[in-house]
């Protein structure tokens, strides 16, 4: 396709930047009228309305009732796709690497598969005795970290159908099977916003998860710091700290904003 250009210029690209300044603003004003608009932005008022036909036309802002305008529909699509797009491995693998580093611990990064986690990614801790799992590796929702983390960050009612679907099965003598202490303990999980599992997936390690958000808030994967009972700090937040630094900023990137995280890095 030929492109027209004048003096190195993309032809309609003053237009097109146009359409998005105004669709930025959009998306950053709760609901703004065409007056808070022009008092925003460097446009005259038959411009503008052309933007906003233009933009309500194609699906991408949509007009209320009060003459407000908001995004439209077809931006949550085309958000979907984008993010379906990403590397999950790439875009979470230099802050998995930093959770290593800061840990010095092996690191997980796993997402569901059905009524399972499998790991997708790992980050060996540079210690002599390391986990012995790999890539591939599915786990239990119930007994892991990254389970339980993925669960707990669910809409509710989603993970307690899940969890009622689940057959429980013991994974080491340590492994919780009970029903009702796991639909408590996922509770307790959102409210920290990690979880861990005490030797219930793996005999004398133990693990800190968290979940990775996406812009809706649902989890898309999660990450677990695995720790040699042997080598475990009394201070359990050495771990979990940096856990909740580096998933927040995978999630950021995602689109994902945690109001609540300044208030559980202070916990």
């Amino acid at each position: 396709m030929e492109v027209l250009t004048v003096n190195n210029r993309i032809l309609g690209t003053q237009s097109f930047s146009r359409s998005i300044a105004v669709l930025q603003l959009i998306s950053e004003r709760d609901s703004p009228s065409v007056s808070d608009l022009l008092k925003l932005c460097d446009l005259t008022r038959p411009t503008l309305y052309r933007i906003l036909a233009s933009l309500e036309a194609e699906g991408l802002i949509q007009q209320t009732s009060d003459k407000r305008y908001r995004l439209g529909a077809r931006l949550v699509g085309l958000a979907h796709k984008a993010l379906a797009q990403m590397d999950l491995r790439s875009l979470a693998r230099p802050s998995l690497e930093m959770l290593r580093d800061d840990t010095g611990e092996t690191v997980h990064l796993a997402v569901r598969n059905r009524e399972q986690m499998i790991y997708i990614d790992k980050i060996e801790s540079r210690e002599v005795v390391r986990m012995a799992s790999t890539i591939g590796t599915p786990v239990p929702f119930h007994s892991s970290s990254v389970g339980k983390a993925y669960l707990s960050a669910m809409p509710h009612e989603d993970a307690l159908a899940l969890l009622d679907r689940l057959p429980l099965d013991a994974v080491t003598d340590q492994t919780n099977t009970d029903r009702d202490r796991l639909k408590r303990f996922m509770i307790r999980a959102d409210e920290l916003g990690y979880a861990y599992d005490d030797q219930e997936n793996e005999k004398d390690i133990v693990c800190f998860g968290a979940a990775i958000r996406d812009v809706s808030g649902g989890p898309v994967a999660a990450v677990s710091v695995s720790v040699p009972l042997f080598r475990l700090r009394d201070d359990r937040r050495f771990y979990w700290r940096a856990l909740l630094r580096h998933t927040a900023e995978i999630s950021a990137r995602l689109g994902y904003s945690d109001l609540l995280g300044d208030v559980r890095m202070g916990s």
